[in-house]
């Protein structure tokens, strides 16, 4: 009977020792199938992305939703995306600066708006696969007319380079948006 109940130990004892073993082997072949899958679905993710960019410039309606403003020196401010925006749709444009604050300014909200139109359209694609592009738009706006250059990835990241008659320039650091799922606020237009 002795011998029977240490068989019997013994077979629970190596049974268990490989079903552990045979779960180790399955969580690191788990781990490296969710990192494949996880590879794989950030690889899905960014060719719809840049897809989605494609067809926005293609379009020509887009918005450009700035979570930093800087000027010519460079100098850098971090500000809100829902007020500070550059609005491409067509041949009509939509310029804003704006602050958090809201005191002051001609439309509002402690900055500027301004709407008007787009006379020259230029898009050129760049980088080695040419997969980014480089936008030059010439404006009309009711404040005078602009020279607007966007540089835009692959991934939606903008920078667009403002600069007017009077001289300076403004610089919006950014994401492109498309127009319906933008989640800008307008203010009062000059």
């Amino acid at each position: 009977m002795k011998k029977y109940i240490i068989l019997i130990l013994m077979s629970l004892v190596v049974f268990s020792a490989y079903s552990q073993e045979e779960n180790s082997v399955d969580s690191k072949t788990t781990k490296k199938l969710t990192k494949q899958q996880k590879l794989e679905q950030r690889q899905a993710e960014e060719e719809a992305t840049a897809k989605l960019v494609d067809w926005m410039v293609g379009q020509k309606r887009f918005v450009v939703e700035a979570d930093y403003l800087s000027n010519q020196t460079g100098e850098r401010i971090n500000v809100s995306s829902m007020l500070n925006f550059i609005i491409v749709d067509s041949s009509k444009i939509t310029i804003q600066i704006a602050s958090t604050t809201g005191i002051g300014g001609p439309n509002g909200m402690g900055g500027v708006t301004t709407e008007g139109s787009i006379s020259r359209f230029e898009i050129k694609k760049i980088g080695k696969t040419k997969n980014s592009y480089s936008i030059r738009l010439f404006t009309m706006t009711t404040l005078g007319s602009y020279d607007i250059f966007l540089n835009i990835s692959p991934n939606g990241n903008t920078d667009a380079s403002l600069s007017g008659n009077g001289g300076g320039r403004l610089n919006y650091h950014g994401v492109i948006v498309p127009i319906k799922k933008s989640r800008v606020f307008k203010g009062m237009s000059i």
